[in-house]
């Protein structure tokens, strides 16, 4: 299994559970020294690659590396992205919507190709996009960000298609508010943000790593064999609520 953005948050949860149900994992993401410290803590097969996800040559370099763990490459969780815009559409310049770009959805569609090729050639295996609720919906002050999810999940639909008749599932997970170093920066930031958040989670909350980590998982598991396609909410029921 191949998790980007996986030197913290949701990414490195979900290559806590994997490792810990027996799989491999291989982790990517920038940070050399973080990447390192996530793949001490896991007891099983790990490798790791550090890179920019948008680097064509990084997602080649991850499959190679999970050819090297026992078994098959089964699949990838195509966790990284990048939020670092926080205003107006009209204020987020050329620049910033090139970088989120790059990186969230240019940067996941080379893992996806990647990735999608090798399991074409065993006829089995799955592919996780971490898309988000704000791809569903017109969150204001984050436009490109929610751009690029809208995106993932056109991709995952698009891919779920062309790749199902050879035995490769795609779907997505989109995420509420979730407490990643990401989202807590912000939060921290912005009182007033994080309590219009909380107020319109019908569960009052925001959710842990693990609560979204966990229904990743499951769609890398047999218990979803008959799920591809699709974009599931992990929210608290936020959407729900309009």
């Amino acid at each position: 299994m191949i998790v980007t953005g996986a030197s913290r948050g949701i990414g490195a949860t979900v290559a806590e559970l994997v490792v810990a149900h027996g799989g491999g994992v291989v982790l990517v993401a920038r940070t050399e020294s973080a990447l390192a410290e996530v793949a001490a803590g896991l007891d099983g097969p790990v490798a790791t690659v550090t890179g920019d996800v948008s680097d064509p040559a990084v997602a080649d370099a991850a499959v190679t590396a999970a050819s090297g763990l026992p078994g098959a490459l089964w699949g990838l969780v195509n966790n990284a992205g990048i939020n670092p815009h926080y205003g107006p559409a009209t204020d987020t310049s050329h620049e910033s919507w090139v970088e989120v770009v790059r990186v969230n959805l240019l940067g996941a569609a080379a893992f996806a190709r990647a990735v999608g090729a090798a399991l074409a050639q065993t006829g089995s295996g799955r592919i996780v996009n971490i898309s988000s609720i704000a791809g569903l919906t017109g969150l204001p002050n984050i436009v490109a960000y929610n751009a690029t999810k809208a995106g993932l999940d056109a991709m995952t639909r698009t891919m779920a298609v062309e790749l199902g008749p050879i035995g490769v599932l795609v779907n997505s997970v989109a995420p509420g508010t979730i407490s990643t170093e990401m989202v807590a920066e912000l939060l921290e930031a912005n009182a007033a943000l994080r309590e219009k958040l909380v107020a319109k989670t019908p569960l009052g909350r925001v959710g842990s790593p693990a609560e979204a980590a966990w229904p990743i998982v499951f769609l890398l598991t047999d218990a979803a064999s008959f799920i591809t396609g699709e974009v599931l909410t992990v929210d608290g029921g936020r959407l729900a609520a309009g």
